[in-house]
């Protein structure tokens, strides 16, 4: 059997085996019902076809090992179709003309960039309405069901998230953006389907993060925070979700630069005093914490006075002081808790680190020296720039 390009007229009633069907065909083809003919490849063609009461049936035709095969959504069943046929004798009359398979590509291209711009309820309704007469795309939307519904979700992320450890940078940006599509919609499921949808986001995260740390996930992160926030009380009572959703948590709050810490911080403050799992959220950043990091031990800090772990608050405070309100801090909560000594040796510390930067810690510390007597410690630490 000739190839798409050397197909000719006799090929074609050869295929069609019938000649009731290979008149039909050619009633179709002459009467204009072939629409939309086009290469998806150089030995594949794909069409709409017309039928009867304006039903719109895909149609698509391949060579194969030197065969044709073809596929048509209309119901006929017994062999080659006549809408097959019509389509195949378009191909004839218009090979010579259609676009090669790169333009084709660029006028998808196109395509994409004006969806961006439709809205969401304008391409629904079209979908709806279009669906009554075309087959194709109400088979197409059948299949999207099927493919969407709620507990096949979880899967999908996976296949999005595969598909993102291998993507360029505009590949990245659009798996992210139909990850968060997928977990915006989400939040409309019932607890069950959410907490399935959450733990996978988060554990593929965290997998993404380890194998592509230049990949940031900011905006996957913040989606699948407000869809656990959004379910956080039917959450509460399923330990092992929870555990699972703070551990992941950790791990993204530990790998994640300042953004993704910026939103991760206030969301495991949260979560873990709703569902009274602090505790847990102190001894997991403990045992992942193996070396210098400031942002992760001041979130230790928190969470430990938080908790009323106060020599374990010190501790972690000690380790992440960075700004003057740090050192203020600690300062501060030595004196509360008259511990004066300490105080001093924050405020001295604090003033060395930061010199010019800390004013306030140096009028704190010098009414501090003036209050125990120290007044020329006081004038000393006025003076030092």
């Amino acid at each position: 059997m000739p190839d798409l390009w050397t197909l000719s007229a006799r090929d074609i009633e050869w295929y069609a085996q019938s000649d009731t069907i290979l008149e039909r065909g050619r009633s179709y083809y002459r009467s204009g019902r072939v629409r939309e003919l086009h290469l998806v490849s150089e030995d594949r063609l794909r069409a709409r076809v017309r039928g009867q009461w304006e039903r719109f049936y895909r149609v698509d035709v391949w060579i194969e090992d030197g065969e044709v095969y073809s596929s048509c959504t209309c119901p006929y069943s017994w062999g080659v179709c006549k809408h097959v046929v019509a389509v195949l004798l378009a191909w004839l009359d218009r090979r010579e003309t259609l676009s090669s398979c790169t333009s084709t590509s660029t006028e998808t291209r196109s395509l994409a960039t004006w969806l961006e711009t439709v809205p969401p309820d304008v391409l629904r309704d079209m979908l709806q309405e279009e669906s009554r007469t075309n087959s194709a795309i109400e088979d197409a939307l059948r299949r999207w069901r099927d493919l969407l519904r709620p507990e096949r979700i979880p899967t999908r992320i996976i296949r999005l998230f595969q598909g993102l450890q291998m993507a360029s940078p505009a590949g990245i940006r659009r798996h992210e953006e139909w990850i968060v599509h997928l977990l915006a919609w989400a939040k409309a499921f019932d607890s069950g389907a959410a907490a399935a949808i959450a733990r996978q986001t988060l554990t593929c995260a965290v997998e993404m993060r380890r194998a592509r740390p230049d990949v940031e996930l900011t905006a996957i992160i913040a989606q699948v925070l407000e869809l656990i926030e959004h379910h956080a009380d039917a959450f509460a009572g399923d330990r092992p979700f929870t555990t699972s959703v703070l551990r992941n948590m950790v791990e993204l709050f530990l790998l994640g630069r300042a953004t993704v810490r910026a939103l991760l911080e206030p969301s495991l403050l949260t979560l873990s005093e709703r569902w009274s799992r602090r505790a847990d959220v102190i001894a997991e950043l403990k045992k992942r914490l193996l070396g210098p990091d400031s942002g992760a031990y001041a979130l230790l800090a928190t969470l430990c006075r938080l908790e009323g772990a106060i020599e374990e608050y010190e501790a972690a405070r000690e380790h992440s002081l960075v700004s003057e309100e740090d050192y203020l801090e600690l300062f501060e909560h030595y004196l509360a808790t008259n511990y004066p000594d300490r105080a001093m040796r924050v405020g001295e510390r604090g003033i060395k680190a930061l010199g010019a930067k800390a004013p306030r810690l140096r009028e704190r510390l010098a009414a501090l020296y003036r209050e125990w007597g120290e007044t020329a410690r006081a004038k000393r630490i006025l003076k030092r720039t």
